[in-house]
């Protein structure tokens, strides 16, 4: 009950402009937690914040700066230039380039992490789970800040890198999700200047991105599924991932590569693939919040739980669609959210 009405306040407090009205200076401690802000809060929280946050970045500064009796204060500042913010304050990056130099910054539209070096959404709020320290990456940059901000100037900051895609829009949900798994190299476009990010995610695809984030293992081929032939640019992912447990046939020895994988599978394969890294996957989450929980099947359902409750898989309107074809989109975001998941428990 405490954690509900929690919830609750955060999220009128959010709503209302006001995320850090019962914060003080000597407030030592963060506001929220990672992990609370992970959970299932996000399932009602993510998309009306979105409603709040998707918007013309020009307008939206201009209507917060003009908010009488708003918390949130305007700021702007050059390239080189030093955010540094206590734990529980708050920030919406309205305009320019920004990247995270150190801390834990929760990005509250996305409902994940930015990790270090990550950039920062225009249009997106932020929450600072310990003390943070941001970084201007662009000639200018503003921003609405509430709590407890300092900035000093520093050594100019390079920009980040724009991503080449024409169907990824900078204030898309998925586009810091795009962006982490491109300049990692987990994911490539379809064609051209298209990532396609509405396309269905197929199971030589997840096999072939899970191989890359696992930094590309040596793999001599072998004939273990007999619709996998050797030298296709999914085999080495593909063999890898069957050798280690993390992927199984589809019976008679075949692995139907050019099949669609659901949101349930991508659970599965992700616990598989924690375990045998040897993380922590003993967390379990409450599923009965979701509305559609009972239509997972018994196979996928643990592994379900214990992405929930990693924050790696999120709900949609409050149903986990567990059965759901997943889009590029949607893996790129739990890939991202898993990456910070595994960076985490191997500190």
């Amino acid at each position: 009950m405490k954690k509900k009405l929690l919830a609750a306040a955060l999220a009128l407090a959010l709503l209302s402009g006001g995320v850090l009205a019962g914060y003080t200076a000597g407030q030592p401690e963060s506001l929220v937690s990672l992990s609370f802000l992970n959970g299932i809060f996000w399932n009602d929280l993510q998309a009306v914040v979105k409603q709040e946050t998707d918007r013309d970045t020009s307008a939206l500064y201009t209507e917060a700066a003009g908010q009488t009796g708003s918390s949130f204060a305007p700021n702007s500042g050059v390239n080189g230039d030093v955010l540094s913010g206590a734990a529980g304050s708050g920030l919406i990056w309205t305009e320019g380039s920004g990247l995270v130099r150190s801390g834990e910054l929760i990005d509250v539209t996305a409902g994940a992490a930015v990790p270090v070096n990550g950039a920062l959404a225009a249009g997106h709020r932020y929450l600072a789970g310990t003390e943070v320290a941001l970084a201007v990456a662009s000639d200018a940059a503003r921003w609405m800040a509430e709590g407890i901000w300092t900035v000093e100037a520093g050594a100019p900051v390079s920009p980040p890198a724009e991503l080449p895609f024409a169907d990824v829009a900078p204030d898309a949900w998925y586009y810091g999700d795009v962006s982490f798994v491109f300049q990692r190299g987990l994911f490539n476009g379809v064609a051209g200047d298209s990532f396609a990010p509405g396309g269905k995610m197929q199971r030589c695809m997840m096999t072939t991105v899970l191989h890359r984030l696992a930094g590309e293992p040596p793999v001599d081929y072998g004939p273990l599924f007999q619709d996998i032939p050797e030298g296709q640019w999914y085999t080495a992912g593909t063999i890898w991932a069957g050798r280690l447990g993390v992927v199984t046939g589809v019976g008679g020895s075949r692995f139907d590569p050019f099949s669609n994988v659901t949101r349930q599978e991508i659970a599965v394969i992700l616990h598989r693939y924690a375990a045998g890294m040897g993380y922590d996957v003993s967390g379990r989450a409450d599923l009965s919040g979701f509305s559609d929980w009972g239509t997972a099947a018994a196979w996928g359902i643990d592994a379900i739980s214990w992405a929930v409750d990693a924050g790696i898989l999120n709900g949609s309107n409050g149903a986990l669609l567990p059965n759901g074809d997943a889009t590029r989109a949607e893996v790129a975001a739990m890939l991202h959210r898993f990456a910070n998941w595994s960076a985490q428990e191997a500190q």
